[in-house]
């Protein structure tokens, strides 16, 4: 049972520890009692080594903090208790430090807390370090809607309109985390809206055509061709894999060996665009280039690597420019999974087995029959086949199951 002793201040009493020591004697533990509608109410003040409101521990101070609540009690306004005095003095402390954060520490809080995969950190990471550079160590509260206004219309006209849109998306997210993150003394919001909100109130976002490049069936053969020729077997593989799966570039660039059940001729993803987890079939022409790659790769785990140790290869630029300039074809490597896409679909199959094969969402609040259908592998074997059959028939290959030998590096 604690010993407590009074104190020459009324309602203030101690006891003395046993084990800790303050200035050379046993360090003492104040609390303060009053009364309030009749009830006796007690409550810790702390130890004398400690700091509350700025003040060390005594008996005086621990008082002075009694004097005020009692003060308050008896002509009835706005009592609260000492732990409530103490919560509201951390509030005005957290808002005094939140009133001061920069862009540059939020995006580093929002990086913190958000789950994001390692090319949208990238991302994000880039237009902190370049068109928003100069807010780095602005405030966020200081941030206005004519800021945000004007530096989309710069953005426009020097990066262009879908790069503006694109920035402005993700400083819209960054600031919506500063409004549940950040707060005033009273606990609001330290940012009432949404700067980046005006874009959509007064119609300023730019409006981006989607891209419906795609390569046309004339010039098949002579893509091709040019494909088959190109002198890095890596490359030219990789694009064949695009090309003859749909998957999307990220996907086939990080394709490990691990990931190819040569077996049962299937590709495994877990790290998709949509967080969902894939699995598709291998067509036989495509296995052929993937069986002859892994084998030819040893014990690198990519199935297309760099020639830096451990890495997989990054989008081949040249590559690509290389094959436009012998073909004459303009394309980009997302081209050949839009042409896949509309190969299947120009085959009649099934919208949810096109949507399955290349990883897009399937079912939604206004599709209930698509969330019953559920397409397993063997199932998808064989539209993925006339696929792959219907872009080589169109590509000219002579022979549908051919691959060009491969050489060692």
């Amino acid at each position: 049972m604690p010993d407590w002793k009074k104190t020459k201040y009324v309602g203030v009493r101690f006891r003395q520890s046993q084990t800790r020591r303050y200035q050379g004697r046993k360090e003492k533990y104040f609390s303060i009692r009053y009364k309030r509608a009749g009830r006796t109410i007690e409550e810790a003040v702390g130890w004398e080594s400690e700091i509350v409101n700025g003040h060390n521990v005594n008996a005086q101070h621990a008082s002075r903090i009694r004097g005020e609540i009692t003060a308050n009690i008896r002509v009835g306004s706005g009592y609260q208790s000492l732990k409530e005095i103490r919560a509201a003095g951390e509030a005005k402390r957290q808002a005094e430090i939140h009133s001061s954060v920069t862009i540059g520490k939020a995006f580093d809080d929002f990086l913190s807390v958000r789950t994001l995969k390692a090319r949208t950190v990238k991302d994000y990471q880039k237009f902190m370090d370049t068109v928003f550079k100069d807010w780095g160590r602005r405030t966020i509260k200081s941030i206005t809607r004519d800021m945000v206004s004007l530096k989309h219309k710069e953005l426009g006209d020097s990066v262009g309109h879908a790069q503006a849109n694109q920035a402005f998306r993700f400083m819209r997210s960054l600031l919506n985390f500063c409004i549940a993150k950040y707060h005033g003394p009273e606990d609001q919001p330290l940012i009432a809206h949404n700067p980046v909100l005006i874009l959509g109130q007064t119609g300023q976002w730019f409006r981006v055509q989607r891209r419906e490049t795609i390569i046309r069936d004339p010039d098949l053969p002579k893509w091709y061709e040019a494909l088959m020729a190109m002198k890095s077997e890596v490359v030219r593989d990789y694009l064949l894999t695009l090309l003859l799966s749909g998957l999307r570039r990220n996907e086939a660039l990080s394709l490990e060996k691990s990931m190819v059940d040569l077996e049962e001729r299937s590709i495994s993803l877990l790290d998709t665009k949509n967080n969902k987890p894939f699995l598709i079939p291998i067509p036989n022409y495509l296995f052929k280039v993937l069986k002859a790659r892994i084998k030819i790769n040893g014990t690198n785990k990519y199935i297309f690597p760099s020639r830096v140790k451990g890495r997989h290869i990054t989008e081949p630029q040249s590559g690509i420019d290389g094959i436009i300039e012998a073909s004459g074809v303009q394309f980009c490597s997302h081209d050949l999974r839009r042409l896949f896409i509309t190969k299947a679909e120009a085959l009649d199959l099934s919208p949810f087995v096109i949507k399955r094969l290349v990883n897009h969402s399937v079912g939604s609040n206004s599709d209930t029959t698509a969330g019953y259908m559920i397409s397993d592998l063997e199932r998808l074997r064989k539209p993925s086949q006339q696929i792959e059959d219907r872009i080589l028939s169109l590509s000219g290959a002579k022979e549908s199951g051919k691959v060009v030998k491969l050489k060692r590096a």
